[in-house]
C-alpha cells in the first residue's frame, strides 16, 4: 500500500515544525467427476453439510496513522507550497502464518469444550442441550437446544441458506427432529422442532429432493420424511416412509445418492441392510406402496454378495457377517457401512458385487459414517469409551486418522458429523456434556463420584444430573482457511 502524501498548503502562517509522518502499518493477510454405475447403482453421494459461522480467515485492516513525533500545541504548516510531495516509506508487520492442519496430531487441548484436537483446527461451541440458541444478531431461540442429539445433516434452502437438521434419541415418544436455520452467510437465525412423538431417532440422510429422513432405532420403528423448508407444502406434514417396511425395525441410518436408491441399516444382530429403489422422485415417491422395490444384502462368502428378496436369508447373513450395522454412505459405485459389534468397515463394490472389510483402529465402536462432497475422506463418529472422537479414513491411502477426541466423557458418543456446503466448517457434537468442574474435566470418575468431588472442591452443590445428556454442538474450521476434504 502506498504511503499517504500530504497536499500543499496555500498560505503558511508559521514556521514549520517537524512534519508528522504518515506511515501506515500493513498487516499481511494472510471434484472429480462421478462415474455412472449400471442401473440400481447410485451415481453420487448426497451432501449432509451443516454449516457454521464464517471461517476466521485473517483480514487486512486499514492503515494506522501515527505521527513520528508528538504534535505541537498549534498545528504547523509548510513555509511555501511544495511542488513535489515527499513519499514516506511504509512499514510492514505481517501477522503470524496460519498453523498448518495436521490431522491426527492431537497437540491442542481445549478445556472449554473438553476435547483434544488436531493441530491447525479452530473450535467453537455453538450451543448445548438445555440452552437457548444464540443467534448471530444477538437474539436467542424461544426453545432450548434438544438433548440426546444424534444423527444430523444439511438441507439447502431456496434462498441460499440451509438447515442443520438434528435427531434426538430420547425414547418413549420423546425423540424427534430439530432444525437450526442459517442464512447464506452461515449465521444462525432460527431453531425449531420439525418432528415430535417419535422414539430414539438415531441416523438419517438427505434425499435428492432436499428432505431429511430420520430413522427410529426402536422396535417397530420407522424412517420418517421431514421437509425443513418453511415454504414447502410438506413442511408441517412429516410422514413415515416405505424404507422401514410393513413391520418396522430398529433402523440406524439411511443414505441415498442422486438417483432415488436408498440404503438403510438396522441396528440389531439379525438386521439386514436394505436397498430401496424408488420408481419416482419427490416427496411422494417414498410413500405410495407401488413406488419402489426393496431387496436385502446377503453376503455369500468372504468376497461376494447379492441382493435378495429373501429377508430371512439376508438376516442370517447379517448375523454372520455384519451384525448391528450402523452408519452407511455411498460414493462412486461403492457403499461404505459399519458393523459396530465387530468394529468393521465393509466396502461393497456395487458394480462387481464383491466386497472387502477392515477393522477400525480406534478403541470403541464405529457409529455414523459421512462422506464429504470432495470424497477423499470418510468421516466416522465413535460410540463408547471415555474418549470418544471423530476419525477419518483417507480413501487414497487407507490410513485412519483422528480429528479430535473427548476429555471427561464417560461412555459417551460423538454425533452429528457433517460439513457446510462450502466444506469450510465441520459440524460435530458430543451426545452428553463432559464432567467439568472448576474448569477441568474429570475423565475417570463416575457421575455420582464426580458430583461429590465437585461439590466438595467447589461451592456449586446444585450440580444437576440432567447435564449428563445435555450434549454440545461444535464448529471446526481450519486455521489456514481451506476446505475440509
Amino acid at each position: 500500500m502506498a504511503s499517504r502524501t500530504d497536499p500543499p498548503t496555500p498560505s503558511p502562517i508559521a514556521s514549520p515544525s517537524a512534519s508528522p509522518s504518515a506511515s501506515p502499518t500493513v498487516l499481511a493477510s494472510l471434484a472429480p467427476s462421478v462415474s455412472s454405475p449400471p442401473s440400481y447403482h447410485p451415481t453420487a453421494t448426497l451432501s449432509i453439510s451443516p454449516s457454521f459461522l464464517p471461517s476466521s480467515s485473517p483480514t487486512t485492516p486499514g492503515p494506522s496513522h501515527r505521527p513520528s513525533v508528538p504534535p505541537t500545541d498549534a498545528p504547523s504548516f509548510s513555509v511555501r507550497p511544495s511542488t513535489s510531495p515527499t513519499t514516506s516509506p511504509t512499514s510492514s508487520a505481517p501477522t503470524a502464518s496460519p498453523t498448518p492442519f495436521v490431522p491426527g496430531d492431537l497437540a491442542v487441548t481445549n478445556w472449554n469444550v473438553g476435547i483434544r484436537h488436531s493441530t491447525g483446527l479452530n473450535v467453537k461451541r455453538l450451543t448445548r442441550g438445555g440452552e437457548q440458541v444464540r443467534y448471530a444478531d444477538g437474539g436467542r431461540s424461544n426453545s432450548r437446544w434438544h438433548s440426546a442429539m444424534d444423527g444430523a445433516g444439511i438441507v439447502d434452502l431456496p434462498d441460499g441458506g440451509y438447515v442443520y437438521v438434528s435427531n434426538s434419541e430420547r425414547s418413549s415418544g420423546g425423540g424427534g427432529v430439530y432444525g437450526l436455520y442459517f442464512n447464506e452467510r452461515g449465521n444462525a437465525y432460527d431453531y425449531k422442532m420439525l418432528l415430535s412423538g417419535t422414539g430414539r431417532n438415531c441416523g438419517g440422510g438427505v434425499t435428492p429432493w432436499n428432505t431429511w429422513i430420520s430413522c427410529e432405532e426402536e422396535e417397530g420403528g420407522q424412517c420418517w420424511q421431514i421437509d425443513p423448508d418453511p415454504n414447502s407444502a410438506n413442511h408441517d406434514s412429516p410422514k413415515a416412509t416405505l424404507l422401514g417396511g410393513s413391520r418396522g425395525g430398529e433402523y440406524e441410518s439411511v443414505r441415498d445418492p442422486d438417483r432415488p436408491v436408498f440404503f438403510t441399516t438396522e441396528d440389531v444382530e439379525y438386521g439386514p441392510l436394505r436397498r430401496f429403489v424408488a420408481n419416482g422422485r419427490g416427496f411422494d415417491a417414498l410413500h405410495a406402496p407401488a413406488n419402489g422395490q426393496t431387496t436385502f444384502l446377503r453376503i455369500l462368502d468372504g468376497s461376494n454378495f447379492e441382493w435378495t428378496t429373501d429377508e430371512d436369508a439376508a438376516a442370517r447373513s447379517a448375523a454372520t457377517y455384519y451384525a448391528n450395522s450402523e452408519g452407511v454412505s455411498y460414493h462412486d459405485g461403492f457403499l461404505y457401512f459399519v458393523a459396530k459389534v465387530s468394529r468393521k468397515v465393509l466396502i461393497l463394490d456395487l458394480t462387481t458385487s464383491t466386497y472387502k472389510s477392515e477393522r477400525t483402529t480406534w478403541n470403541a465402536q464405529p457409529d455414523q459414517v459421512y462422506l464429504a462432497e470432495y470424497k477423499r475422506w470418510i468421516y466416522f463418529s465413535e460410540d463408547g469409551g471415555s474418549r470418544p472422537g471423530v476419525h477419518v479414513r483417507d480413501k487414497e491411502t487407507g490410513t485412519y486418522l483422528t480429528l479430535f477426541d473427548g476429555i471427561g466423557y464417560d461412555g459417551d458418543e460423538t454425533v452429528g458429523i457433517t460439513l457446510s456446503p462450502d466444506r469450510k466448517r465441520f459440524y460435530a457434537g458430543v451426545s452428553a456434556s463432559p464432567f467439568v468442574c472448576a474448569g477441568r474435566p474429570f475423565a475417570s470418575l463416575s457421575f455420582d463420584l464426580f458430583a461429590d468431588v465437585c461439590a466438595r472442591r467447589t461451592r456449586f452443590v446444585a450440580f444437576a444430573k440432567q447435564f449428563q445428556d445435555a450434549g454440545v454442538l461444535l464448529e471446526f474450521t481450519r486455521d489456514d482457511g481451506m476446505a475440509f476434504q
